[in-house]
């Protein structure tokens, strides 16, 4: 098996500040790499706009070098701006999730506005290989954005996402070792999808290519939605850890 090199860990769906706050206070422990905000409307995780300032005094407060991820899913270029714009969101990266052939496009505008940022985006297994295989070994996309390869990453998901499923882990095993080659200049690949503290350690290493591990649901009770569960956000950052 190759050398592990899982560095992002993603704690996603984050509603409650207070689960932030504790994060992000005992993250000398847990070693968490990114945080995720869901910035789609009227979703039971969806990140509510009015603390906006409350998150970026939080970022700032524990200057932790942490990455904040705000996830889009099939929203247009104008509705994003319009949420980044006019909310002071301390955002390092945005997380596309939509299949449209316009998927590219609207990275390109949001860089174009907010050269800052860096994204992650969602593809589904098997459904979206071969989008992937010209992402990966062609340079049509290479020829559009700088960095692409170190400015984007690849999260494989559920197409609704967020709802426990868990991936086809042997198949994208399978198809990595075909098609990605591991070095320091290529695409991070990030894997998502009916995580759990007890699971996490077998998926990291069945997918001997993966990056990255980001998990929601997996560290909430499923009394509510949203309210993360803090003996499973210490577990799944210390079973992650190998």
């Amino acid at each position: 098996m190759v050398e592990q090199k899982v560095v992002i860990k993603k704690c996603c769906g984050l509603k409650q500040i207070t689960d932030i706050e504790y994060i992000l206070g005992n993250n000398h422990v847990f070693k968490y790499t990114h945080l995720g905000i869901i910035l789609v409307p009227n979703k039971g995780r969806s990140f509510p706009l009015e603390n906006s300032n409350k998150l970026k005094e939080l970022v700032k407060k524990n200057q932790d070098n942490i990455n904040i991820v705000g996830v889009v899913q099939k929203q247009s270029f104008e509705d994003i701006d319009n949420i980044i714009s006019n909310n002071e969101l301390p955002l390092t990266h945005i997380q596309i999730h939509d299949s449209s052939d316009e998927w590219f496009e609207l990275i390109l505008k949001l860089h174009e506005k907010f050269p800052h940022l860096n994204f992650i985006k969602r593809f589904v297994f098997p459904k979206d290989c071969e989008i992937l295989d010209e992402l990966i070994n062609t340079d049509k996309y290479d020829k559009l954005l700088p960095n692409l390869r170190t400015k984007v990453s690849i999260l494989f998901d559920s197409e609704s996402g967020g709802n426990g499923e868990i991936q086809d882990w042997e198949g994208i095993n399978d198809y990595l070792n075909k098609t990605v080659k591991v070095d320091n200049e290529n695409f991070k690949v990030i894997i998502a999808g009916g995580l759990t503290p007890e699971n996490v350690a077998k998926c990291i290493n069945q997918i001997e290519k993966i990056n990255g591990i980001d998990i929601s649901g997996g560290l909430e009770n499923k009394e509510v939605v949203g309210l993360k569960d803090r003996n499973k956000v210490e577990m799944f950052a210390l079973n992650s850890n190998i």
